[in-house]
């Protein structure tokens, strides 16, 4: 049997597990999956939205050292994505995206200062060793020991969500600014 190999889309060797977290109110301070206290460390995630814009991201993640695990807030990087695309590309806000890897970080600040194509930054980029699944969390409280706690669903995005597209993008501007009826 010939062994396939993985598809590599960074020029530089993988590095580092990723795990999501879409719980905004729930902040991981253990490992899930080695239990030990995590710590924080700032990486420029490169990040992939539709259509064709590649974004080098420098966030800081929950990390721990053991399992050479990353764990972003979900929230939090759809928050920042919607303010930079707010300015540049409004219709991209809402759009599927992928956190492909991370970046070297002397060219992320190269790309802060002048903005890099996707040839150059992919040598330097690297892909995920292992990308987990989102984490799930239960629900609190005592359980029986034959019973196993529910899962606690996480919340639908409230940022990362397209436009109301015609007259009705007026109306819900007009409710989130807190009036209903425009001034007469």
């Amino acid at each position: 049997m010939e062994a396939t190999k993985k598809r590599q889309l960074g020029g530089l060797p993988p590095r580092y597990g990723f795990m999501l977290n879409p719980y905004p109110d729930q902040r991981v301070w253990q490992c899930p999956l080695c239990e030990r206290k995590t710590g924080q460390q700032k990486v420029p995630l490169l990040i992939h939205v539709d259509p064709l814009h590649l974004i080098a991201l420098n966030y800081t993640c929950r990390s721990c050292r053991a399992c050479d695990l990353l764990i972003g807030q979900k929230h939090d990087i759809e928050h920042l994505l919607t303010e930079l695309f707010r300015r540049s590309a409004p219709t991209v806000i809402g759009n599927a995206y992928l956190i492909i890897g991370t970046v070297e970080k002397r060219i992320w600040r190269e790309g802060v200062a002048q903005p890099k194509g996707i040839a150059e930054m992919l040598p330097q980029a690297s892909d995920f060793a292992t990308y987990y699944n989102e984490l799930r969390l239960t629900c609190p409280g005592y359980y029986r020991a034959e019973q196993e706690p529910p899962v606690l669903e996480p919340p639908v995005s409230q940022e990362w969500v397209k436009e109301t597209p015609g007259p009705w993008r007026r109306w819900t501007e007009r409710i989130r600014a807190g009036s209903r009826r425009p001034k007469r």
